[in-house]
């Protein structure tokens, strides 16, 4: 038996009743949705080679503690084998034995939260600040497991 095809005033209810759009607005829903997600991605392929190279070096710097007494000291940064925006800074706080780690974007300098494990105690500092020229401008806070917290404010000058 041949079936008689549906009237257009039939095919336009069908098309129209909410039913029959579930799985079209459900198609556009999911397509506005991975537009918006891959127009939030982060660009992997930004390159910070220009903010390391003009923040490598060494550095002459005037540490000064929480009671203002200044500790003067020399450091050195430079580009960490981790790539980006990535640097090392060795002699840190001229009591650091290992390098701190930090990142360098445009002229903003981060150093992010880290945890050092020595023979008696573990510390943990993290700090931040900017670059003007050849002037790292930047504070930092060194926290001990004893429940010690010490707060430093920097000037570190391009040699």
């Amino acid at each position: 038996m041949k079936k008689t095809p549906p009237s257009p005033k039939a095919l336009a209810a069908r098309f129209t009743s909410i039913d029959s759009l579930y799985p079209f607005l459900a198609g556009i829903l999911i397509f506005i949705g991975t537009l918006i997600l891959s127009s939030c991605s982060k660009d992997d392929n930004e390159d910070f080679s220009a903010d390391v190279s003009k923040l490598a070096g060494t550095y002459a710097v005037a540490d000064t503690d929480e009671y203002d007494e200044v500790e003067n000291y020399e450091v050195t940064i430079t580009k960490s084998k981790d790539g980006g925006a990535n640097v090392e800074i060795s002699n840190f706080g001229d009591f650091m034995y290992v390098p701190v780690k930090a990142t360098i974007k445009g002229n903003t300098f981060n150093i992010p939260h880290q945890s050092f494990k020595g023979k008696t105690m573990t510390i943990a500092l993290s700090g931040s600040g900017s670059v003007n020229g050849s002037v790292i401008n930047f504070k930092y806070t060194l926290e001990t497991d004893d429940d010690y917290t010490f707060e430093h404010d920097c000037a570190a000058t391009k040699k």
